[in-house]
């Protein structure tokens, strides 16, 4: 797979804003790019975006709903229209004497029965009038099935408190929308990599602030050495991601391979070295307004984009 440049770019845009904003800045700035019309969901049907792009993704629905909906009431006005006047031109006094004074019995060509005319509304056991049409909560249509809260799953919009998401974040659910793009678990990797170097800067502050025996605790040794292997992490994750945009190859193929096994692997590595820094920030990394937030939500987007079953073997397998 070779990401084209202004894609690559956004991904590379995107880091830089998740190191220096965090998550939400920098998933607009990627959705904005990437996908405006529509949120990209994985292969389960979640979507993790910011709750601003809610309004924007249901105005998009909404249009595209009443669109679909005039142009179906055409077609069937069409149909009708079409039906009386071939019925009126094939009937004439002879032939059926029985209607012409009457009206067009139930059933006849371009007629419709006569549920339809009345609306079947929502105690009438068929659709709600919002049937088709983009929740209240925006980006997600309702589901067309009556009693859907009988077991049926409903779509929609799960607050952020309700999944432990960052605050300006919502997660969609919908079993009807379109799968994310190839290159968006990809790009998804580029803002995890920020965020965990965000996370990294926020873990080099906070140690440094705080002393142990007269001195920093980023000056133990033990830290320093975690911290430099995170570090190379770091660096290794941003050089598979370079690779793999710009489909380096070598006398065999491409160097780096492109499947779900590969992208699983790269964001468990992110994920590894997230973990070893929060274990460096002790208790502060997992209050409710530390980085440890940031680590979860992060985490969470590389489960609603991983792939729906779990790899087996190793990373490296």
């Amino acid at each position: 797979m070779t990401v084209p440049p202004d894609v690559r770019r956004h991904c590379r845009q995107a880091r830089t804003s998740a190191r220096t904003d965090g998550l939400v800045p920098a998933l607009t700035l990627l959705l904005r790019a990437l996908s405006p019309k529509t949120p990209p969901r994985g292969p389960r049907g979640h979507a993790i975006l910011p709750r601003e792009l809610l309004e924007e993704f249901a105005a998009e629905d909404a249009a595209a709903a009443a669109a679909a909906h005039a142009e179906e009431s055409r077609h069937a006005g069409d149909a009708g229209h079409a039906g009386a006047a071939g019925a009126a031109e094939g009937a004439g006094p002879t032939d059926h004497p029985e209607h012409v004074e009457g009206d067009t019995p139930a059933g006849a060509p371009g007629t419709p029965p006569a549920e339809t005319v009345t609306g079947a509304g929502a105690g009438a056991g068929g659709a709600t009038p919002a049937e088709g049409v983009p929740g209240a909560h925006g980006g997600v249509r309702a589901e067309a099935v009556t009693g859907v809260h009988d077991g049926a799953r409903v779509a929609g919009v799960v607050p952020a408190e309700a999944v432990g998401l960052l605050p300006g974040l919502a997660l969609s659910r919908s079993g009807d929308g379109e799968g994310a793009a190839p290159e968006w678990g990809w790009a998804v990797a580029w803002l995890r990599l920020g965020m965990s170097e965000r996370l990294r800067d926020a873990c080099l502050a906070h140690l440094a602030s705080r002393h142990a025996d007269g001195a920093p605790l980023l000056m133990q040794q033990m830290v320093k050495g975690t911290l430099a292997e995170v570090l190379l992490e770091h660096l290794e994750i941003e050089g598979v991601l370079d690779d793999v945009c710009t489909g380096l190859a070598g006398p065999l193929g491409p160097l780096r391979p492109t499947d779900d096994r590969r992208l699983a692997a790269l964001q468990e590595q992110i994920t590894r070295a997230d973990r070893t820094l929060l274990r460096l920030l002790g208790a502060h990394g997992f209050t409710a307004d530390g980085p440890g937030a940031g680590a979860h939500a992060s985490e969470l987007l590389a489960d609603a984009y991983g792939p729906a079953a779990p790899l087996t073997g190793g990373e490296d397998a």
